[in-house]
């Protein structure tokens, strides 16, 4: 027995595989929309009585028989107006970020196409984790809408995100659940080839009427960061440095946001831990550097605070243009300031 040739695309395999595993969740009344044409092909062999419209920008296909299976409509999700559906499977691209806003993707495309002219939210330096999810969600308010209206009560979403960020998956839940859906807290990401790139797809079930856990949401997903990383490191950066922080933070000593000639230009913050009594994490995220956590003992708190005050002064003598407010954070997390 051979095993798969990492390198050959499995991008279609590896959706079919994924719906195969939810047949419960197909109805009699099935639509697609941006699924690649042999996976609703697949959909409509292994449901032959159901009925399948298939959105897609290309000509219909007849069959040897004359007839056309799946029914293919050329149209996007946001103008078909065919009513309700027991299931909607949908393939939502990634988000265009500012930084993809010039590159020439269909998926960049179809993605503009679904949400109009909503622009992708700025996250200022050092917003959280679960800030970004929470501005996400408002940013995927429309396209949870367009797919609700198509579903009728109590039928199910089969939906894949293409991204690998943890939180565009969280604020599009959140925006699912926002519009009605009961989402299932589980985190599952599908990893494949398409073209020859890697591609990481973000594996969504939701039932439409119910009502979401929020909380387990949000603790699945955090969990899923916190399992692959080594929490019990003294150090982290990046990513990892702001979920272990949203994971375990507890309460805010001291922190403050930076500003150049008036513009957010970062923050230094020391918070306590809500596992450990004795742990203090001093956290940094400043325009130019990888944000960076590190843990300290509570014994360190006056010399900690000392060093995060000639870190200001520090950045003032480098620049005059620099300022600093004192930063003061809701138990949410929310940051007014932003």
């Amino acid at each position: 027995m051979t095993s798969e040739n990492p390198n050959t695309d499995n991008f279609n395999t590896k959706i079919i595989s994924w719906l195969d595993k939810n047949r419960d969740g197909f109805g009699r009344k099935i639509l697609c929309s941006g699924l690649p044409r042999q996976a609703a092909e697949h959909i409509a062999h292994v449901f032959p009585d159901a009925s399948i419209v298939m959105l897609a920008n290309e000509t219909p296909v007849k069959t040897e028989s004359g007839l056309v299976q799946p029914l293919v409509i050329p149209t996007d999700l946001k103008d078909y107006d065919g009513g309700m559906f027991d299931t909607v499977i949908a393939l939502t691209p990634e988000p265009l970020c500012p930084a993809d806003a010039g590159a020439d993707s269909a998926a960049g495309a179809s993605n503009q196409n679904l949400q109009e002219d909503i622009p992708y939210p700025h996250f200022h330096r050092g917003t959280f984790y679960l800030r970004r999810a929470s501005l996400l969600m408002e940013y995927f308010e429309k396209t949870a809408e367009i797919l609700r209206k198509n579903l009728r009560e109590g039928g199910t979403l089969l939906n894949l995100v293409v991204s690998g960020h943890d939180e565009h998956l969280l604020g599009y839940c959140l925006s699912l659940a926002a519009e009605g859906m009961a989402v299932r807290p589980s985190v599952k990401q599908i990893l494949c080839r398409r073209n020859g790139e890697r591609v990481t797809m973000q594996a969504v079930r939701a039932a439409a009427g119910g009502r979401t856990d929020v909380t387990a949401l949000i603790a699945e997903n955090l969990n899923f960061n916190l399992d692959r990383m080594d929490t019990s490191a003294e150090e982290l950066e990046g990513e990892k440095a702001e979920i272990l922080l949203q994971a375990d933070a507890s309460r805010l000593v001291r922190g403050y946001r930076i500003y150049l000639k008036e513009e957010p230009m970062g923050k230094l913050a020391v918070y306590t831990s809500v596992q450990r009594a004795d742990v203090l994490y001093y956290f940094t995220d400043i325009q130019g550097d990888i944000p960076y956590l590190r843990r300290f003992h509570t014994e360190d708190r006056k010399k900690l605070l000392q060093h995060m005050a000639g870190e200001l002064h520090r950045q003032k003598a480098a620049d005059k243009n620099i300022s600093w407010h004192e930063l003061v954070l809701n138990d949410d997390w929310s940051e007014p300031e932003l």
